[in-house]
């Protein structure tokens, strides 16, 4: 798949997110067909999805080997988009919360625009991530970093117009902790297997761990009546965290263990 392509597909998948998310505000979503409503993001969710399996073809074809298309944060960034309306769809049926998917489709058309900007690198697929655990840790990170960046986007809201979105903040909180919990711990007997130590404390491990105490603090607040209120600026601040742990090591190329 031509770097052309990737981007015409993805600018394509990242306008119908953006019109998924105009048709989902309250002001008009009143007045827009429903077949608009389904046929928007469905049409955003298979541009994406395309991109995604023609970068597994392509991974395939360059390296010989069949492997899911994780190998550079690019790549991952392409699944995010995905995950982002996965889990939406996911917490709408499973929680029942209704009235918040344009926070969903808002998360993945700039998670969308940011893969058309960034350049579409294909990196090699060094021994060290040639392991069992491998999927599992990214996907449990993938999960937990789309309710981050919505529960971020909610709380934003809670506290500009000064409204009470705790209860469903608390849900995301709840659900994005245990994917980000599994997603450390299969990230630490990874790191056993190829480095020979559960925690080395490298930059993106430290800043992993920030991240984790974040959200475990913010769990404790909505535990507390009097001091959910605050809970919202760690589900910010968590989300802030998240961005730095992703991008630090991989994108600044600081010194790293997990810069490849």
């Amino acid at each position: 798949m031509t770097d052309v392509i990737a981007r015409i597909l993805l600018g394509l998948s990242a306008l119908f997110y953006g019109a998924s998310f105009l048709c989902a505000l309250k002001k008009f979503s009143k007045s827009v067909p429903r077949r608009l409503k389904i046929a928007f993001p469905a049409a955003a969710f298979v541009l994406n999805g395309t991109v995604f399996v023609l970068n597994y073809v392509g991974n395939v074809r360059t390296r010989g080997a069949s492997f899911i298309p994780f190998v550079s944060v690019w790549q991952c960034l392409v699944f995010l988009a995905l995950c982002c309306v996965l889990v939406g769809l996911t917490v709408r049926k499973l929680c029942r919360i209704e009235g918040y998917d344009a926070y969903f489709f808002f998360a993945s058309a700039v998670v969308t625009v940011g893969t058309c900007v960034m350049k579409s690198t294909s990196v090699n697929y060094p021994p060290a991530l040639q392991s069992v655990f491998f999927i599992p840790h990214i996907l449990c990170y993938m999960f937990s970093y789309s309710l981050a960046a919505v529960g971020a986007l909610i709380a934003l809201r809670a506290l500009v117009k000064k409204e009470d979105h705790d209860p469903v903040l608390s849900v995301i909180a709840r659900l994005l902790f245990p994917f980000m919990t599994a997603g450390l711990f299969f990230g630490a007997v990874w790191a056993d297997q190829v480095w020979g130590e559960f925690w080395a404390w490298d930059v993106k491990e430290c800043w992993s761990l920030s991240a984790w105490l974040n959200y475990l603090t913010a769990l404790h607040l909505y535990r507390r009546p009097g001091l959910k209120k605050y809970a919202r600026i760690f589900m910010i601040t968590g989300a802030a965290l998240v961005i730095v742990t992703f991008f630090f090591s991989n994108v600044l190329k600081v010194p790293s263990m997990h810069s490849y």
